[in-house]
């Protein structure tokens, strides 16, 4: 990460969603905030939940995560603003007020799994061995079809898994 400017980057989960723009960076963490129609976010982020950085049409970069949303939703706060709880939980007389300031919720990423961290593709040029291998014998065959025919015929198992 040294050497590339985060400040004022987009912020994309794995699953396409947008998670704001960067405003802080630490030597563990950043912070993005996420403007909305009703409430405001903020997310904590870990530095290594990173899985890719790509310069942008601007001075700012694209950053994806390694997170999909509800991992990056993990864990909240209301910071400002209070959500309407007597009428959530069907208290008496309650009704939906229409709030006098905008909620800003923050939200405390969890650290990714070492799995859910991608991988870069090979390079170009680099021979790709490829095999699949039968769960019931150890058996390697070269391609999809021809495992699942083997389970079908020699194994009598499940195929399409």
């Amino acid at each position: 990460m040294r050497g590339i400017v985060l400040e004022n980057s987009k912020v994309y989960t794995s699953d396409g969603k947008s998670a704001g723009k960067i405003t802080k960076v630490n030597t563990e963490y950043f912070t993005t905030y996420k403007k909305g129609l009703v409430t405001d976010e903020e997310y904590r982020i870990p530095l290594d939940a990173i899985s890719s950085v790509q310069p942008a049409n601007d001075d700012a970069s694209i950053v994806r995560l390694a997170l999909t949303e509800d991992q990056l939703k993990h864990g909240y706060e209301f910071v400002k603003g209070k959500p309407n709880s007597e009428f959530v939980s069907g208290e008496e007389e309650s009704e939906p007020k229409v709030p006098f300031e905008k909620q800003l919720i923050h939200y405390e990423a969890m650290k990714p799994l070492e799995e859910n961290i991608a991988i870069a593709p090979p390079t170009e040029g680099l021979p790709q061995n490829i095999e699949y291998s039968c769960d019931m014998c150890a058996e390697k065959f070269d391609d999809a079809n021809s495992l699942q025919k083997h389970r079908a015929e020699i194994h009598k198992g499940p195929v399409g898994i």
